[in-house]
């Protein structure tokens, strides 16, 4: 296992239904099995609730299901124990083979604005004044990650409809086939808007050993983090999960990620065996979690022992109040906003919700609802109101 410096050191039918299971003395079981046998879940749920990495409930807890977003819990964990929470991602120009050739390279930055390439650009010309260039081709090194493909499992126009092709310069919330050109655009304009001459030589790669002009720290790990799971911005966990391979020693492709974010996982104490880690976001319908494995994530936010994993608690949606969950939590599940603190996830027929509560004794509970295959005779509203009452119920409000 190589961690890096940041750690220190389809319909499917008749599904068989397992008993649940909850603690000796607690009506937990009783609660959960009235919600939990909803019509608008379906016969293919999933549920499991943990408190002090103790399971205490599980309705097929073990069994493998789509995620959706709720893969964006693996995403997070994985990022911080192998990055570190203040890990930046800078973008640079570099000298080429002559003063008149220079090279903007990309870092993979998920939060690079056009503010920051501005800023790059008039650093970038100022450094050329002052060798006294006013004339230069600029190349673009975008090879951090290798040419974009989509992930196994992506549905026809799902990139770059819900994720741009993945690629090492690309302004955040860009979603189109080739983030690049807009980057290059801006850091020729800017460039031109400081007075130098600018000719684009395409993309080319820079020599290790090239001489750094200019470069932008780039944004935080924690806020790409923090928007990845308050809006659930499949783009930042396309690119943390290149990164996450990266730090391991693994090329940053699918099959990188796969691997990396696999033996991250192992380290922080899971099993993997049953899980199949496809891509960074939940996009992948070839994605499989079960709840327990996110249940034992989430235990290692609260359980003191994970510090590095303690901030994911700040980043979640609150129920009833931010990011995904903002018009969520309504009817008999209304009594736990503000109680709440999940990531959603969502594709066709695949509605999932993974997060923490306080129980009535005041303990940390973790919990992992997972429905596949929803019944299309319901509104989805219908389901996610089933599952955010359950989660109500671990709560202990309702």
């Amino acid at each position: 296992m190589r961690l890096a410096a940041g750690v220190g050191l389809v319909l499917i039918v008749g599904t068989v239904t397992m008993p649940a299971i909850a603690a000796p003395g607690s009506g937990l079981s009783t609660r959960i099995d009235q919600v939990v046998t909803s019509a608008a879940l379906g016969r293919d749920v999933t549920v499991a609730v943990s408190v002090d990495g103790h399971l205490i409930y599980e309705y097929d807890g073990d069994e493998k299901q789509v995620p959706a977003s709720t893969m964006k819990v693996v995403t997070a964990a994985t990022s911080l124990t192998v990055l570190g929470v203040q890990t930046r991602f800078p973008t640079s120009v570099a000298q080429g083979n002559s003063p008149e050739e220079i090279i903007l390279v990309g870092g993979g930055d998920p939060l690079l604005s056009r503010g920051d390439i501005s800023k790059l650009a008039n650093k970038t010309a100022k450094a050329l004044k002052k060798q006294g260039t006013t004339s230069v081709s600029v190349a673009v090194d975008d090879y951090l990650f290798p040419s974009p493909s989509d992930a196994p499992g992506w549905a026809p126009g799902d990139s770059p409809t819900y994720a741009s092709a993945v690629r090492a310069l690309g302004f955040a919330g860009d979603y189109s086939s080739d983030t690049t050109v807009a980057v290059r655009s801006a850091f020729l304009s800017g460039l031109r808007g400081k007075g130098i001459t600018v000719r684009d030589a395409g993309r080319a790669l820079a020599p290790d050993d090239a001489p750094q002009i200019a470069a932008i720290r780039g944004g935080k790990l924690s806020e790409a983090i923090e928007w990845m799971l308050r809006v659930s911005e499949n783009n930042v966990a396309e690119n943390l999960f290149r990164h996450v391979a990266l730090s391991q020693g693994y090329p940053a492709t699918w099959s990188g990620g796969q691997a990396a974010a696999r033996e991250v996982l192992q380290y922080l104490g899971l099993r993997t065996y049953r899980l199949k880690l496809i891509d960074g976001s939940g996009l992948s319908g070839r994605d499989k979690l079960t709840a327990e494995a996110l249940t034992q994530i989430l235990d290692r936010v609260v359980d003191g022992d994970h510090p590095q994993l303690a901030p994911i608690l700040d980043w979640l949606p609150v129920a009833g109040r931010t990011g995904t969950l903002t018009y969520r939590f309504n009817g008999a599940a209304s009594c736990a906003r503000d109680e709440v603190f999940a990531k959603t996830g969502s594709l066709t027929g695949v509605n999932t919700l993974a997060g923490l509560t306080k129980d009535g004794q005041g303990r940390w509970v973790s919990f992992a609802i997972m429905v596949n295959h929803r019944p299309m005779g319901y509104p989805n509203t219908s389901t996610s109101l089933a599952v955010d009452t359950i989660a109500a119920t671990v709560n202990g409000c309702a």
